[in-house]
């Protein structure tokens, strides 16, 4: 699992070392449904889980993802977002949110599909709150393509107006 840092640079929490100083990961609060913004939070502690695993393709790029999540998807046309179960994205045509928070205005929606599952995976993620989502790169390297997930839906809006996400 990636995470973006404040650097805006890709960081693999499956090699983190037992000891870190001062890495921080970004979030979209959504704690407040009228002032969205993106957060960095320090990572204090980090959870750690089996569960089963999809292997989602996002525009050419696969990354893994616990099956009980959701992603952030949306419409371009509408400028409409919601978070979608992983388990219900199946060749249904849905388009995951793409853009990095240090980017500015640009952004892409960009096709998601389930490539595989596994049955059983061990996960290393930072304990999130109710209302964040996390950013997820979708690749390694500097200024990485982000997509959204969350685990818990409380205090997440329906539905995001890209506008607000920008």
């Amino acid at each position: 699992m990636n995470i973006l840092t404040v650097e805006n640079v890709t960081y693999d929490l499956n090699a983190v070392p037992n000891e870190v100083d001062d890495l921080q990961y970004c979030v979209l609060d959504c704690t407040n449904p009228k002032a969205l913004d993106y957060f960095y939070i320090p990572l204090i502690f980090l959870e750690s889980f089996n569960a089963p695993a999809v292997i989602l393709d996002i525009g050419g790029q696969q990354i893994e993802m616990p099956m009980d999540w959701s992603i952030l998807v949306g419409e371009k046309e509408l400028g409409i977002c919601e978070m979608v179960p992983l388990t219900s994205l199946n060749d249904r045509g849905f388009e995951a949110f793409v853009h990095n928070p240090f980017s500015g205005y640009t952004h892409e929606f960009q096709e998601v599909k389930i490539v595989n599952v596994f049955q059983e995976v061990k996960w290393y993620f930072p304990k999130l709150k109710n209302g964040h989502i996390l950013t997820a790169p979708i690749k390694a390297g500097n200024k990485p393509s982000c997509v959204f997930f969350a685990k818990e839906l409380n205090q997440i809006p329906d539905q995001i107006q890209v506008g607000d996400l920008l």
